[in-house]
C-alpha cells in the first residue's frame, strides 16, 4: 500500500512518497533518498520493496523547488542546505505519524542519494540509527557553501553499511578506500560490500546498461536481512 503526503518546506510544497507495510500497527521507518533522475519508478519500486519487508518507507522529492524543470535541469541546482531542510522536515513528519517507531530510523539512498543519505546521517546523528549508502558519488564536494559530506564524517554516530561497484568511477574503489580509512579513524561501525562486474547504478532496474541482477539481488538480500536483524 502506498500514498502521497505533502509537506511545506519554506515556501514550497514537497511531495513524499509513502510506502506502507500491509500488516502490523507500528513499523521501523526508512528515509529513502533518490538518485539524480529524481523520484522515479526505481525509487518508488525500492520503497515498495522495503515496505513489503516490514519497513514504512518515505521518499521525499528534493526537486520540489524546481517543479517546472526536468530532473537533468533540477539536479544542477542541488544544494546541501536545502536538502538538509528537506530531510529535517521529513524526520519531523515521521515523528508525528502514529504508526512509526521513531527510535528506529534508517536513511538509505542510491547514487547521489547515497551521498544524501550520508549527509543526513552526519547532520542528524541523533535521528538515524543506520545509514545505507549505495554507490554515493560526489562525497568529497559540497553542494553550495559549507563542508563536503566527507568533511562531515566526524559528526557520524550510526553504523554505515555501504554497497559499491568495483567498476565504478564515482565513487571509485580508491574513494571507497578513503571512506573506509576515515570511518576507521573515527571508530564508526561500518562495513562495505564491493561487487566485481558492477558499475555505478548496478541496482537501477530502469537502466538496463548498468543493472546487474545478481549483484543487485545479493545487495537487496543483505539489506533486508540487516534491517530485519536490527529493527524487527
Amino acid at each position: 500500500m502506498n500514498r502521497w503526503d505533502t509537506l511545506n518546506v519554506g515556501s514550497s510544497e514537497m511531495p513524499i512518497y509513502v510506502a506502507l507495510p500491509n500488516n502490523g500497527d507500528s513499523y521501523p521507518a526508512i528515509v529513502l533518498t533518490f538518485h539524480r533522475t529524481g523520484l522515479d519508478e526505481f525509487t518508488k519500486e525500492s520503497a515498495d520493496r522495503l515496505a513489503e519487508a516490514g519497513f514504512l518507507t518515505v521518499a521525499p522529492d528534493f526537486y520540489h523547488r524546481h517543479k517546472a524543470m526536468d530532473a537533468e535541469e533540477a539536479v544542477k541546482l542541488r544544494n546541501d542546505e536545502e536538502v538538509i531542510a528537506d530531510i529535517s522536515a521529513t524526520v519531523r513528519h515521521l515523528n508525528v505519524l502514529d504508526n512509526v517507531k521513531t527510535d528506529n530510523l534508517t536513511i538509505m539512498g542510491h547514487c547521489m542519494g547515497g551521498r544524501t543519505a550520508l549527509l543526513g546521517a552526519c547532520v542528524f546523528p541523533d535521528s538515524f540509527k543506520l545509514c545505507l549508502p549505495f554507490y554515493g558519488g560526489g562525497v568529497f564536494v559540497a553542494w553550495g557553501d559549507g563542508p563536503s559530506v566527507f568533511e562531515r564524517f566526524n559528526n557520524l554516530k550510526c553504523p554505515v553499511i555501504g554497497f559499491f561497484g568495483n567498476d565504478d568511477e564515482n565513487p571509485s574503489p580508491k574513494d571507497v578506500d578513503k571512506f573506509d580509512q576515515r570511518l576507521t579513524e573515527l571508530s564508526i561501525e561500518h562495513k562495505f560490500f564491493r561487487y566485481d562486474g558492477a558499475n555505478h547504478a548496478f541496482q537501477n532496474t530502469m537502466n538496463p546498461s548498468r543493472y546487474k541482477k545478481e549483484q543487485s539481488e545479493d545487495a537487496w538480500q543483505k539489506v533486508i536481512a540487516l534491517l530485519s536483524e536490527r529493527f524487527l
